[in-house]
């Protein structure tokens, strides 16, 4: 499942939602956390397809 597809998923996105802004949480094995920026506005127009990456177990997408 990429992004997308989670969001999809989801439901999409409501009115408020800061579409630029979104994020992916992901745990590493060793504890550490990371944080993936994620465009939703540059992937739909086509401009960041390589941005919609597969999501792993335990990563969480933040839409603030």
């Amino acid at each position: 499942m990429t992004i997308l597809d989670a969001i999809a998923v989801a439901g999409g996105l409501r009115d408020f939602a800061r579409q630029s802004k979104i994020y992916v949480l992901r745990f590493s094995a060793d504890g550490s956390r990371s944080r993936i920026p994620f465009n939703y506005k540059q992937v739909i127009k086509g401009n960041a397809l390589q941005a919609d990456v597969q999501l792993e177990p335990r990563d969480t997408v933040v839409v603030p």
